[in-house]
């Protein structure tokens, strides 16, 4: 009975409220830490948001500084043309005919643009080669043909297919020559369009193709004469050639490359159009010809029906004498050897063509 009293009075001890606050006051705890959380949460979240803004708004000052610099460059380059553009037009060697303001190379093709309109029956056209193999003066006193050396020396075949178009707007020729060299040349076609991007942008701006020449530009220099005739320069130099015989016949032919090719085509293609005969001509040189490479030539020649004349298989023919026909050991003929290849061509053209003789004229 006394056990059961204790019981009782333990029993009656407890305070359910106070259990019920208890509970209510841990549930309180957790709900403020739940609410510590959720802050800490929306202050992470703010924070991130306002990294966010920041870097996009460096991104967006990076684009409008990245893009204000593209501008800026444009801009540069533009009045840097402009300039250039109006220097060149100041001071245009065919405009002001002044063939001599250019480079070295260059002279003679410029000279043609300056010639009469229509003053051409025949046109020679090439590198070097072209320049030693014939006489305008020869075929004029003797034959009464008026004809034009249109060379460049290294002249590449982009450069021949763009001076021949621009040729053609002024001249109206009855036959085209093409001196071969330029077929043959050494092409790499990792180097060559960078070539005719250069080609390209000195034709858009003439000042870069004849800059060197400043001291005529600014007016230090006085402009020399031009004294070629239609191209043509007497190489008066005897340098014999003495190597070996460089025609051995073989069925081997050199590969034309593809940009060669394209160029190729492109000049024939422009002839056809105006219905002008094209023939390929190579000058006697034992240094840049050889049998391969007169078989390649003589290949395109056959494809498209061209006439093909190859002075390298000539020589005897025509009496090349390489103990005094060469002012360079055989690189290119002097003007001993080029009175023997006009002659033979002055008779090819009297036997083909009719020419009117303009001896008279």
């Amino acid at each position: 009975m006394q056990a059961s009293d204790n019981e009782m009075n333990k029993i009656s001890n407890i305070n359910p409220t106070d259990n019920k606050t208890g509970m209510v006051s841990d549930n309180d705890n957790k709900t403020d830490k739940i609410s510590d959380t959720d802050n800490k949460i929306d202050k992470a979240s703010d924070s991130g948001n306002k990294t966010d803004n920041v870097s996009n708004s460096d991104n967006t000052k990076k684009k409008k500084s990245g893009n204000k610099r593209w501008l800026e460059m444009i801009c540069f380059l533009l009045v840097y043309c402009i300039i250039i553009r109006i220097i060149s037009y100041a001071t245009d060697p065919i405009r002001l005919k002044q063939p001599t303001r250019v480079i070295d190379r260059d002279i003679d093709t410029v000279a043609a643009f300056l010639e009469e309109e229509d003053s051409m029956d025949v046109l020679f056209i090439g590198d070097s080669e072209a320049m030693v193999l014939v006489s305008p003066w020869i075929l004029m006193e003797e034959a009464g043909i008026s004809s034009y050396n249109c060379n460049q020396l290294g002249q590449r075949l982009h450069e021949t297919y763009s001076t021949l178009e621009k040729l053609l707007k002024k001249q109206h020729p009855k036959v085209i020559f093409l001196e071969t060299n330029v077929l043959i040349h050494e092409v790499s076609l990792r180097i060559e369009p960078q070539n005719i991007f250069n080609s390209m942008t000195q034709e858009a701006l003439p000042l870069l193709s004849y800059h060197k020449n400043w001291r005529i530009i600014l007016g230090l220099s006085e402009v020399p004469e031009y004294n070629a005739y239609k191209g043509y320069e007497d190489i008066l130099v005897v340098d014999p050639y003495s190597g070996e015989e460089w025609m051995h016949e073989t069925e081997e032919s050199f590969p034309l490359n593809p940009i060669t090719i394209y160029y190729m085509n492109k000049i024939r293609t422009l002839c056809e159009e105006r219905n002008i005969p094209l023939i390929l001509v190579s000058a006697p040189s034992p240094i840049n010809m050889d049998y391969p490479k007169h078989n390649a030539i003589q290949s395109y020649a056959d494809t498209y029906g061209l006439e093909y004349i190859d002075f390298n298989l000539k020589c005897d023919e025509i009496g090349i004498d390489w103990s005094n026909d060469t002012g360079d050991a055989g690189d290119h003929i002097n003007k001993y050897g080029a009175e023997k290849t006009t002659r033979y061509l002055m008779d090819y053209l009297n036997d083909n063509y009719d020419l009117p003789d303009h001896r008279q004229d």
